[in-house]
């Protein structure tokens, strides 16, 4: 089972996901299909529920967009 990353009590992962996505001009189908080129599988709706801080991303799921993304790691832990 993949490590998760727990954002039930703190949603800031999946806010700044949605924010490196929006800032790149991305939508979330597009980073669906690259995340499925990259041996990531998930769907439209559970991505959506990443974004929306209801489900938990794993730490392969993270990698995979800093790499989508072209950003460090600690991107996704930044607070405003």
């Amino acid at each position: 089972m993949a490590e998760r990353i727990n954002q039930h009590n703190n949603p800031i992962v999946g806010a700044n996901i949605k924010r490196l996505r929006t800032e790149q001009n991305l939508r979330a189908i597009d980073v669906i299909a690259k995340l499925n080129l990259l041996g990531i599988d998930i769907s439209t709706g559970t991505f959506c529920k990443i974004e929306s801080g209801l489900n938990n991303p794993s730490v392969n799921l993270l990698m995979k967009l800093t790499e989508i993304y072209q950003c460090d790691y600690n991107e996704f832990f930044k607070t405003n």
